[in-house]
């Protein structure tokens, strides 16, 4: 009775010592972080004309999208799972020059709305992107989509390619792939376990709308456990705590309803059968420590494409729009250069 006795002591004390740890950790990594970056370090402000525009989508969703720039051609850009529009700051920043930049916030983030009966399935994605060029009416366009918006990218080529033949001239998928999202996340074996039982069954209950789980992302968003898990699923080893912060900010601040039905989307999402099929250009951007599509899923996604390059940044992570801007931007401004046939 003694050595059982003492065995639960030292249980409890090491459960008591990894709690202690688990608080103490994250807020010494988020000011370590911020104290790396440089004193200027920071988003490009908003300062920049950005028209706001709300459309509506073919479902009746209304959605918001933001417009800077006067080119004559146009670049459309898609964000990721639970972020929004302001993602892309430093891409409308150097490309707003020479094109004219569209940046659309799908169902459910940003400013958009929810949509009716919660359908965040890719086909109303791919609507919601139709709706947003349908609005702008461009001659000649390419679309960035990162993560979830690259998913949704293929998606609308899937099902409105053909109408835009001519006019869609490429695409660019950041941090992104054309496989199902089980094939390129980190854990995937247990992920590709869990779905689609049970996980298709719990993600609809998580995804209804509750009081309480909004609440509880209200609680979290300005902890030091919220900049930990946004550091770790979207960045590299080293990341500027400026962009990590920003990163918690959007994901913080989307609904829990909407994070859970997207993922179940994501799930769901199916066009590798369509990749050889697709007949514009296609650059392939992603961080070398992406966590949520690897790279495996994406040389994969490269051969599978008809006129695809892959491009891979040394040391980020998921948003290597972010921590690798200067090189992805100029790797980005040579793609858009050569289907676009404007410079940057």
């Amino acid at each position: 009775m003694g050595e059982r006795n003492h065995r639960a002591r030292v249980a409890r004390r090491a459960l008591a010592g990894a709690v202690l740890l688990g608080l103490a950790v994250p807020p010494l990594v988020r000011r370590l972080d911020h104290g790396r970056d440089d004193l200027a370090e920071t988003l490009p402000a908003a300062g920049f004309d950005l028209e706001h525009h709300e459309v509506i989508s073919r479902d009746g969703t209304p959605l918001h999208l933001t417009v800077t720039g006067s080119g004559a051609k146009t670049l459309f850009l898609v964000h990721g799972w639970t972020c929004n529009e302001s993602v892309f700051r430093y891409q409308q920043e150097r490309f707003s020059d020479d094109y004219r930049v569209v940046s659309l916030e799908l169902r459910g983030h940003g400013a958009s709305g929810m949509p009716p009966g919660l359908d965040f399935s890719h086909e109303r994605f791919a609507e919601d992107l139709k709706a947003a060029v349908d609005h702008i009416g461009p001659a000649e366009f390419a679309v960035g989509g990162f993560s979830m918006g690259g998913f949704t990218a293929l998606k609308f080529i899937e099902g409105f390619g053909a109408e835009y033949a001519g006019s869609l001239k490429g695409v660019v998928l950041i941090d992104s792939s054309g496989l199902n999202l089980a094939e390129g996340i980190l854990f995937s074996p247990i992920w590709k376990a869990l779905y689609p039982f049970p996980l298709a069954y719990i993600l609809p209950v998580l995804g209804r709308p509750w009081r309480v789980t909004d609440r509880v992302m209200e609680l979290l968003k300005d902890t030091s456990i919220a900049y930990m898990a946004a550091r770790l699923l979207a960045f590299g080893k080293r990341p500027s705590g400026v962009h990590v912060e920003h990163q918690r900010e959007m994901s913080f601040s989307t609904r829990f309803s909407t994070a859970c039905l997207c993922v179940k989307s994501m799930l769901d999402h199916d066009v590798e059968s369509c990749l050889p099929r697709v007949d514009v250009p296609v650059l392939l951007l992603m961080g070398e420590h992406d966590k949520l599509t690897n790279v495996s899923a994406n040389m994969r996604t490269a051969e599978l494409l008809p006129r695809a390059r892959l491009r891979i940044f040394s040391g980020a992570g998921h948003d290597s729009l972010m921590e690798r801007s200067g090189e992805f931007n100029d790797e980005m401004a040579s793609f858009l250069a050569e289907v676009l046939g404007a410079t940057s």
